[in-house]
């Protein structure tokens, strides 16, 4: 009892002990419920961290889940891009074929306008972009240093003629000499010179019925050469008239 006396006395160590019997008469087991409380209040506080733990766990696992997922998308996405290429070199593919094809089928329509014309030996041909290239020597036309047309120059551009007939587009005569400077004459130079030529012949094919709106002459005199002018072949080869046709979209292709 003694004992019991002290340990309340260090509980309530300024009251008196009529003031602690009252407590004690009060609520008996309010000594003895110290310990059990702070063990309930540490049990509750453990759960709780045990709850933020858990939450937190989750929280990780459900953006983990969230992060793979995009991932998986990333990596199909380019799946897309490769079939629009595969299906673009298709196309591109297609379009080649089809523009040989063309090439091919225009190659073998001049040759055969030219052969029918008596010009398959005497022209030759370049196919570019849009255009068809006809060119001769100028000494099928011409003498030498000389605008006026000679006496088989009429023959052969009434075969030149009928073959532009096939063509509905609009024509270019282009002059052409080699690098030879002119002697005393009456051209001063070999631009004068290579501009007569390409308008006498322009005049020829409008008497020959090829309608002047669609012609129209150029003098390039040697700045177009075609050979190298170092040796009377290349010299030769220079020289020459040149008949540009422009054709319909429908023949343009790459070159």
């Amino acid at each position: 009892m003694a004992e019991q006396s002290d340990k309340t006395a260090d509980l309530y160590p300024d009251s008196s002990m009529e003031s602690i019997r009252s407590h004690i008469l009060a609520d008996p087991e309010r000594m003895f419920d110290d310990e059990p409380a702070q063990t309930i209040t540490q049990d509750g506080w453990m759960v709780a961290y045990l709850d933020l733990m858990t939450l937190l766990l989750a929280l990780f696992i459900i953006m983990g889940a969230i992060s793979h997922s995009k991932a998986g998308v990333k990596m199909q996405a380019p799946s897309s891009p490769q079939k629009t290429a595969s299906q673009g070199a298709t196309v591109s593919d297609n379009a080649t074929v089809q523009r040989q094809g063309q090439r091919k089928g225009m190659e073998e329509s001049v040759q055969r306008i030219l052969g029918s014309n008596s010009l398959g030996g005497v022209m030759d041909y370049k196919l570019s972009p849009g255009e068809v290239r006809l060119q001769m020597h100028a000494n099928m036309l011409f003498d030498a240093a000389d605008t006026k047309l000679n006496k088989k120059a009429l023959r052969t551009l009434k075969n030149i003629a009928r073959v532009l007939d096939h063509y509905k587009g609009k024509i270019e005569v282009a002059g052409h000499t080699d690098n030879t400077p002119l002697g005393k004459g009456r051209f001063k130079s070999n631009w004068e010179l290579s501009s007569a030529r390409a308008a006498a012949v322009v005049e020829a094919l409008i008497n020959l019925g090829i309608a002047q709106n669609r012609l129209h002459a150029t003098g390039y005199a040697d700045t177009r050469p075609i050979a190298s002018n170092a040796t009377p072949e290349g010299r030769a080869r220079n020289r020459r008239v040149e008949f540009i046709v422009e054709m319909g979209p429908e023949f343009i292709y790459e070159r």
